[in-house]
Protein backbone atom coordinates (compact mmCIF):
# COMPACT_ATOMS: atom_id res chain seq x y z
CA UNK A 1 0.00 0.00 0.00
CA UNK A 2 1.28 3.47 -0.86
CA UNK A 3 2.08 5.60 2.15
CA UNK A 4 0.46 8.99 2.53
CA UNK A 5 3.83 10.74 2.14
CA UNK A 6 4.58 8.88 -1.10
CA UNK A 7 1.15 9.78 -2.43
CA UNK A 8 1.66 13.45 -1.56
CA UNK A 9 5.09 13.50 -3.20
CA UNK A 10 3.74 11.97 -6.41
CA UNK A 11 0.86 14.46 -6.48
CA UNK A 12 3.22 17.34 -5.76
CA UNK A 13 5.52 16.38 -8.61
CA UNK A 14 2.52 16.33 -10.95
CA UNK A 15 1.44 19.76 -9.72
CA UNK A 16 4.94 21.14 -10.29
CA UNK A 17 5.13 19.71 -13.79
CA UNK A 18 1.74 20.98 -14.86
CA UNK A 19 2.22 24.38 -13.23
CA UNK A 20 5.57 24.96 -14.90
CA UNK A 21 4.10 24.06 -18.31
CA UNK A 22 1.08 26.28 -17.77
CA UNK A 23 3.28 29.20 -16.71
CA UNK A 24 5.37 28.97 -19.86
CA UNK A 25 2.46 28.46 -22.25
CA UNK A 26 -0.08 30.87 -20.74
CA UNK A 27 2.49 33.54 -20.00
CA UNK A 28 3.85 33.29 -23.52
CA UNK A 29 0.39 33.36 -25.07
CA UNK A 30 -0.41 36.58 -23.23
CA UNK A 31 2.58 38.24 -24.89
CA UNK A 32 1.96 36.71 -28.29
CA UNK A 33 4.70 34.09 -28.09
CA UNK A 34 6.39 31.59 -25.83
CA UNK A 35 7.82 32.85 -22.58
CA UNK A 36 11.56 32.21 -22.83
CA UNK A 37 12.98 34.97 -20.63
CA UNK A 38 14.68 34.41 -17.29
CA UNK A 39 11.54 35.41 -15.39
CA UNK A 40 9.71 32.26 -16.49
CA UNK A 41 12.26 30.04 -14.72
CA UNK A 42 12.07 32.17 -11.62
CA UNK A 43 8.27 32.16 -11.74
CA UNK A 44 8.22 28.37 -12.00
CA UNK A 45 10.54 28.14 -8.99
CA UNK A 46 8.31 30.48 -6.99
CA UNK A 47 5.19 28.50 -7.92
CA UNK A 48 6.88 25.22 -7.00
CA UNK A 49 8.12 26.54 -3.67
CA UNK A 50 4.66 27.83 -2.72
CA UNK A 51 3.00 24.56 -3.73
CA UNK A 52 5.57 22.60 -1.72
CA UNK A 53 4.86 24.73 1.35
CA UNK A 54 1.16 23.84 1.00
CA UNK A 55 1.97 20.12 0.88
CA UNK A 56 3.92 20.43 4.15
CA UNK A 57 1.29 22.58 5.89
CA UNK A 58 -1.42 21.14 8.13
CA UNK A 59 -3.96 23.90 7.41
CA UNK A 60 -3.58 24.48 3.65
CA UNK A 61 -3.96 21.72 1.08
CA UNK A 62 -2.07 21.86 -2.22
CA UNK A 63 -5.15 20.27 -3.78
CA UNK A 64 -7.32 23.24 -2.79
CA UNK A 65 -5.15 26.12 -3.98
CA UNK A 66 -4.01 26.86 -7.53
CA UNK A 67 -0.89 29.01 -7.70
CA UNK A 68 0.09 31.04 -10.74
CA UNK A 69 3.06 33.38 -10.94
CA UNK A 70 3.94 36.07 -13.46
CA UNK A 71 7.13 38.06 -12.93
CA UNK A 72 6.99 37.57 -9.18
CA UNK A 73 3.31 38.44 -8.83
CA UNK A 74 1.45 35.46 -7.38
CA UNK A 75 -2.26 34.77 -7.79
CA UNK A 76 -3.99 32.21 -5.60
CA UNK A 77 -7.29 30.70 -6.65
CA UNK A 78 -9.43 27.82 -5.50
CA UNK A 79 -11.66 26.93 -2.60
CA UNK A 80 -10.46 26.45 0.98
CA UNK A 81 -12.34 25.22 4.08
CA UNK A 82 -11.93 28.35 6.23
CA UNK A 83 -10.89 31.99 6.38
CA UNK A 84 -7.89 30.93 8.45
CA UNK A 85 -6.79 28.53 5.68
CA UNK A 86 -7.08 31.36 3.14
CA UNK A 87 -4.98 33.66 5.34
CA UNK A 88 -2.40 30.93 5.88
CA UNK A 89 -2.16 30.31 2.11
CA UNK A 90 -1.37 33.99 1.58
CA UNK A 91 1.16 34.02 4.45
CA UNK A 92 2.98 31.01 3.04
CA UNK A 93 3.04 32.50 -0.47
CA UNK A 94 4.43 35.82 0.82
CA UNK A 95 7.20 34.00 2.68
CA UNK A 96 8.73 32.61 -0.54
CA UNK A 97 11.78 34.41 -1.86
CA UNK A 98 11.15 36.32 -5.09
CA UNK A 99 7.45 37.00 -4.46
CA UNK A 100 6.63 40.66 -5.11
CA UNK A 101 2.93 40.57 -4.26
CA UNK A 102 0.15 38.06 -3.64
CA UNK A 103 -3.40 38.39 -4.93
CA UNK A 104 -5.89 36.05 -3.29
CA UNK A 105 -8.93 34.97 -5.28
CA UNK A 106 -9.60 32.17 -2.79
CA UNK A 107 -13.15 31.39 -1.81
CA UNK A 108 -14.38 29.76 1.40
CA UNK A 109 -16.31 26.51 0.95
CA UNK A 110 -19.72 26.29 2.53
CA UNK A 111 -19.90 23.80 5.35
Amino acid sequence: MISQLTFKLVCLSLVFSLTACATAVVGGAARGGYNTDAASGSDASITSAISASYVRDDLVSAFDVNVSTWRGDVTLSGSVPSQRAAQRAVELAKSVRGVKRVVSNLTIRER
